[in-house]
């Protein structure tokens, strides 16, 4: 048995996808999988919340693992948080935050993760389409762009690494295609989008020795 508790935004929370999003995507599969009798129980706690940032994560963490968290069972955290972190604020002329604090907050929900399981992994972030997100027409106060989205994903591979926890990239694999035609609004991916990116996390979570305590785990494509 083991529970699947996935943190993050908007983009973990599914939108916009008909399917419900990447982590709606994996728990229908470990629905599936346990119904015919293939996998053990699962269960997946999607925890994203629209907007979010590693600020608002961390005010939050806690409290929602202290409602769910069951000792008796296997848990696995998976954060996927930081694009809204890397906005940059129109009307002040500033980055919503700096990367120093941004690394700071990644290693301070990392410590939170490890009271409760040692098998943790990051999903990376996934490249804008500037052209329709600089600034966001539907909250022009805010900018996205690719060159400030790619640090912060290196910053959360940085301590992911460091950790020795698993890192997903997706910002590599997608950079490498056309991946325009994987985001809804220049932001958040369609259902294409959505469905690799569950491929990519459920082919760690599916793997038995994923989460083994070998050094240097990160996906490496």
């Amino acid at each position: 048995m083991r529970d699947l508790y996935f943190f993050g935004d908007s983009i973990t929370y599914g939108a916009w996808d008909e399917q419900g999003g990447w982590v709606q995507r994996i728990r229908s599969s470990a629905d599936q999988a346990f119904v015919a009798g293939r996998a053990e129980d699962t269960l997946v706690y999607n925890q994203g919340i629209s907007g979010d940032t590693t600020i608002d994560l961390l005010a939050r963490m806690e409290g929602e693992m202290t409602a769910r968290f069951d000792a008796d069972r296997e848990a696995v955290i998976v954060f996927a948080i930081g694009i809204n972190d890397a906005h940059y604020m129109n009307d002040e002329k500033r980055n919503f935050i700096e990367l120093p604090e941004f690394e700071a907050n990644i290693g301070k929900l990392v410590g939170i993760a490890r009271k409760y399981t040692q098998k943790i992994a990051f999903v990376g972030l996934n490249p804008v389409d500037e052209n329709k997100v600089n600034p966001l027409p539907w909250r022009p106060a805010k900018s996205y762009r690719n060159e400030r989205v790619k640090l912060f994903n290196s910053i959360i591979e940085k301590v992911a690494s460091e950790s020795n926890l698993f890192f997903v990239d997706i910002w590599k694999n997608w950079i490498q295609i056309n991946y325009r035609s994987f985001l809804f609004d220049g932001l958040h991916p369609n259902a294409s989008g959505h469905r690799r990116i569950a491929e990519k996390v459920n082919q760690f979570l599916n793997t038995g020795e994923v989460f083994s305590a070998a050094p240097d785990k990160k996906d490496a494509s």
